[in-house]
């Protein structure tokens, strides 16, 4: 999408039915016109790992930019933080602003369950609701440092109460390591 024309959408979605399909044609004719339809098959290509280069190839041809970023979000969620880039920027520019924050918030995730960073009350407090909340229900030793920072400062009631619901967990798990 980001420097491709649509009118490639219906081949480059022909390429990814036949991937997924065994490298048979669909039966019947689909119409790409249908976003609800592409939604369908963006959404079983994501499931299937050997349909993602043909999936970004789709997604860069992809005329409706709130549909190609939700495609990009679901994505960010299955891939390493450093293939992020390469999904965040197959989106437009007008698009791709909640991408690149979703792909920030992965990486922190992925930075506290690799034990690799250390936030403080400040940073943990800049977080979106989005990621203290993803950050609170998590029940992992390695994030007993945030969990005990949103159990006191977590910007809702919810995500406090989901923190000290999870040390708590913690807890009756064992003693800290």
């Amino acid at each position: 999408m980001a420097a491709e024309s649509g009118h490639d959408l219906p081949a480059r979605l022909s390429a990814l039915v036949a991937a997924m399909n065994g490298d048979t044609a669909p039966p019947g004719k689909a119409s790409w016109e249908d976003g609800h339809a592409r939604w369908e098959l963006y959404r079983r290509a994501v499931e299937q790992p050997a349909a993602h280069a043909l999936l970004l190839d789709a997604v860069r041809a992809e005329t409706d930019g709130p549909l190609a970023s939700a495609v990009v979000v679901l994505m960010l969620e299955r891939t390493p933080v450093v293939e992020h880039g390469s999904w965040t920027a197959a989106l437009d520019p007008e698009v791709r602003e909640f991408a690149e924050r979703r792909s920030e918030e992965l990486a922190v995730l992925d930075s506290l369950d690799r034990h690799a960073a250390g936030y403080g009350a400040a940073e943990v407090g800049s977080w979106s609701d989005w990621l203290q909340l993803r950050v609170a229900q998590s029940r992992t030793e390695g994030h007993r440092h945030a969990l005990e920072l949103l159990a006191g400062h977590g910007r809702t009631k919810r995500i406090r109460r989901t923190a000290t619901e999870s040390l708590a967990d913690i807890g009756k798990a064992g003693p800290r390591a």
